[in-house]
């Protein structure tokens, strides 16, 4: 399998739709494997888990502010 790599930057709301978009087509690729589908339903399925686990394994804030940068 060929890997790329893609580096991109995302703000809160994007990462919330991102997520929620990829639990909606998790959801429905469960869905149709219950139905009896197999291709390419598991197969995007175990590609969306994946990249919904990436997306928060190790963010960096890249503007604003944090609850602990002493700002009040």
């Amino acid at each position: 399998m060929t890997t790329y790599s893609h580096e991109m930057t995302f703000d809160d709301s994007e990462i919330i739709m991102l997520s929620s978009a990829l639990n909606l087509f998790i959801k429905h690729c469960d869905e149709q494997l219950k139905d009896g589908a197999v291709a390419p339903y598991w197969a995007n399925r175990t590609a969306a888990e994946q990249v919904r686990r990436r997306l928060f394994s190790n963010p960096t804030q890249t503007s604003g502010y944090s609850l602990g940068d002493g700002v009040e």
